[in-house]
């Protein structure tokens, strides 16, 4: 995943987001939605997370991202685009990297805490996550972390398939992070395990994608129950909104 610094940037609102929420009260206060739960990076702004929480395209499942991380210090706008977002039905979750493994573990679950503290996520997105089985328990350990200072979901981006251990204690792993041009391959050769895993556990994020592309995974079943597709290219796919967006969001389900 390409890290963002948002605090200072120019991101225009509404980009990167997925699905459509209908404007009614779930038991919990929240706007209730009638679109796909999709996992989407929103590395927005304060103003622009605002923004998208008042229009008819917020996603369910959201990561924001202050600065690369939580920052070194509390950004009160965040933290009222965040309550903003979560009263319009979206539940937020806060962008950690872990360098694969290699990042200090303390430094992890400082960044873990910030985000409980400062800005009141839901949940994190641990990104850069290792695969391997050695390394499952360094990640058990940290979602612990997670749950004990309050995160209601644990999301783990290591960008493949990772050893079967991560989903005994991760909410949501991103199973494949990557172009469109090879989607097809990569998912065939995925473990045939992965079908008992409940969909909404999966998340795909595709990108250099075009519409027909675009539309040809998100108007069938597919292995991932939270896709994401955007027209975005390297170095920064996910920094900018595809002008296919309403056509994908009415392929995936979404409300009209």
């Amino acid at each position: 995943m390409i890290r963002g610094t948002v605090i200072a940037s120019a991101t225009a609102a509404g980009t990167l987001l997925a699905v459509t929420v209908f404007a009614t009260r779930g038991h919990d206060g929240r706007a209730a939605a009638c679109a796909p739960d999709s996992l989407v990076p929103a590395y927005l702004p304060p103003r622009a997370i605002t923004a998208l929480a008042g229009s008819p395209h917020l996603p369910r499942l959201l990561v924001v991202n202050p600065a690369s991380g939580p920052g070194t210090e509390p950004h009160p706008p965040f933290r009222d685009a965040v309550r903003t977002a979560q009263q319009a039905g979206a539940r937020v979750l806060g962008y950690v990297h872990t360098g694969w493994g290699a990042r200090d573990a303390g430094d992890v679950e400082r960044d873990i805490d910030r985000y409980a503290d400062w800005y009141g996520t839901d949940g994190v997105f641990l990104d850069e996550a290792a695969h391997d089985p050695a390394l499952a328990g360094h990640y058990r350990t940290l979602a612990a972390h997670a749950r004990a200072r309050g995160a209601q979901l644990v999301a783990l981006n290591p960008g493949v398939v990772p050893a079967r251990a991560y989903f005994s204690f991760a909410d949501v792993v991103v199973t494949f992070e990557g172009p469109f041009s090879e989607y097809e391959d990569r998912v065939e050769t995925m473990p045939g395990w992965l079908t008992q895993v409940p969909p909404d556990r999966i998340a795909h994020l595709v990108y250099g994608a075009t519409r027909e592309q675009a539309l040809e995974l998100t108007g069938g079943e597919g292995p991932s129950g939270r896709l994401y597709v955007t027209s975005g290219a390297l170095p920064d796919p996910w920094s900018a909104l595809p002008d296919y967006l309403a056509d994908e969001q009415a392929a995936l389900g979404g409300c009209t």
